[in-house]
């Protein structure tokens, strides 16, 4: 409540100093060409000063509009962060938790000579916890816990989702908070394509995170509709949105201004089989 007070001061603050600003320059306009000889030098000189203390206000009262904005927009995304960083504990957890049971289990199939039971229960077993095992192989806790946020998402939506990292990411120079806005607005992205169309058969999304001796990569891959070429660049542009719903045209942007800021790129190409986003940043130096 603090926060949007301030935010809603500053505001009034800013519009104030602007129209403050307008005014006494065009007084001071008006006076030097209608009375120019009734003037002193020191009046105008102070009209031309309050001018310019106006507007010098205004810019540093929207400058700190910019600053608050950007840290909210950090401080969304740290709560966003920190929620999926404990549905992840509680995944963990809960693994922890059910290990003895299916110990006992096994433990139980085998004593009683149900070999190929046993055998099946574990393959089982070995299946739920290599996907979450399968997402804790970057060494940033933040893009762990938002990819098992995204595939517990995908699971609730009947999307078939696999993960493949062989990167730990360990000197990948985008902030943790940024690169978990990266990723998480594709795979929204993704997840839209694939639930908006209705009869979607049997939709699927690859979700990769590699490396090579220059760059971290990424690549996510659905079989949602496909994008048509004209469109693979606007797509990130700022407005612009496929969604027949409710669509802001923000996701990708923040993406592409993301990755460019890094010297990094993003891209994408689709067809009538599947829709890739691609993208990259350079290793620190």
């Amino acid at each position: 409540m603090k926060q949007l007070n301030i935010h809603k001061t500053l505001i009034y603050v800013a519009a104030l100093s602007i129209l403050l600003a307008i005014i006494v320059a065009a007084l001071a306009i008006y006076i030097f060409i209608f009375q120019y000889r009734a003037i002193h030098y020191a009046e105008l000189y102070t009209l031309v000063v309050l001018s310019v203390l106006s507007f010098t206000m205004a810019i540093v009262t929207v400058f700190l509009l910019r600053q608050i904005a950007i840290h909210n927009i950090r401080l969304k995304q740290t709560e966003a962060t920190l929620h999926d960083l404990n549905e992840l504990n509680n995944t963990l957890r809960a693994q922890r938790h059910d290990f003895m049971n299916h110990l006992q289990v096994v433990h139980s199939l085998v004593e009683l000579g149900e070999h190929t039971e046993a055998n099946t229960y574990i393959d089982r077993v070995y299946a739920d916890i290599e996907k979450v095992s399968s997402i804790l192989k970057t060494g940033i806790p933040a893009v762990n816990a938002i990819l098992e946020a995204k595939r517990q998402t995908c699971e609730g939506k009947g999307i078939d989702i696999a993960i493949a990292i062989s990167s730990t990411l360990s000197e990948v120079p985008v902030p943790d908070w940024e690169l978990c806005r990266v990723l998480g607005n594709i795979i929204d992205n993704s997840v839209n394509a694939l639930t908006e169309v209705e009869g979607q058969s049997e939709p699927w999304m690859r979700i990769e995170i590699f490396e090579d001796l220059h760059s971290y990569k990424f690549k996510i891959t659905n079989n949602g509709p496909a994008i048509k070429p004209e469109l693979w660049e606007r797509i990130f542009d700022t407005g612009f949105t496929t969604r027949a719903l409710d669509g802001e045209g923000m996701g990708l942007t923040i993406c592409h201004e993301i990755m460019n800021k890094y010297g990094g790129k993003i891209w994408v190409l689709s067809d009538e089989y599947e829709t890739v986003f691609e993208g990259f940043v350079p290793r620190r130096a």
